[in-house]
This record gives C-alpha cells, sequence and structure tokens, in this order.
C-alpha cells in the first residue's frame, strides 16, 4: 500500500480555492498540487455544501 499525503486544513483550502478560480479545472488542480482528482472533486463539493467546516478532517471524533 502507497503512502499518501495528509493535507492541511489550510492546504486544502488552497486547493479548492485554486480549483474554483480556474473554473473548476479539477484535473489541472489534481496535478498542480500532487493530488488524487477524486480529493479534489469531494473537497470542492464539501466546501461549496459546508464552507471551510466541511473541509476540516474529524476521523476519530464524535459528532457535534
Amino acid at each position: 500500500m502507497s503512502q499518501t499525503k495528509k493535507f492541511s486544513l489550510e492546504e486544502r483550502i488552497a486547493i479548492v480555492l485554486h480549483c474554483i478560480a480556474n473554473n473548476y479545472d479539477y484535473s489541472g488542480t489534481a496535478v498542480k498540487y500532487q493530488v488524487t482528482y477524486q480529493n479534489v472533486y469531494n473537497w470542492v463539493k464539501r466546501y461549496e455544501k459546508l464552507g471551510e467546516a466541511g473541509l476540516e478532517d474529524r476521523r476519530g471524533h464524535r459528532k457535534a
């Protein structure tokens, strides 16, 4: 199993804002930031629905 890079909240926000600013160029953003297309797509959708709170990594934490 290959190691994956973990992205901080600030990095995810920067990636999402770059993607939105470039007319939702998911593949170009994925290549530029070395992240998968699927992650970029999911992050943008969660950002649009929940804002910055949607990009927080809440794994291992209880629901509010």
